[in-house]
């Protein structure tokens, strides 16, 4: 039984990574994109659709679909870090660091 419940927990795990990592596509993507930061490096972003619904607590179905527009950039690691679409340049910075 403990195997059954590490085998479930591990392929979870290998999900969310294979997701973060950009293996795996989120969502819909409806825009791709490239910034350049101030060392050359050219940097890949993207727009894609984050679908979520909102129920009420104790209602009797699950909410209204709400899809929202998302810009992520691609740090040079492969990890992708979330931005405002204006601001995907700062996001790398934050979430780089000075080199």
């Amino acid at each position: 039984m403990a195997w059954l419940l590490g085998g479930i927990v591990a392929l979870v795990v290998a999900y969310i990574l294979a997701t973060q990592w950009g293996w795996l596509p989120r969502a819909q993507v409806v825009a791709t994109g490239t910034i350049q930061t101030g060392d050359g490096t050219v940097l890949n972003t993207r727009k894609y659709l984050r679908a979520s619904r909102k129920a009420p607590h104790k209602t009797p179905g699950p909410g209204k679909l709400l899809e929202e527009e998302v810009w992520e950039v691609e740090l040079p690691n492969g990890r992708w870090a979330e931005c405002e679409g204006d601001d995907c340049l700062a996001a790398y910075e934050k979430a780089w660091g000075p080199n």
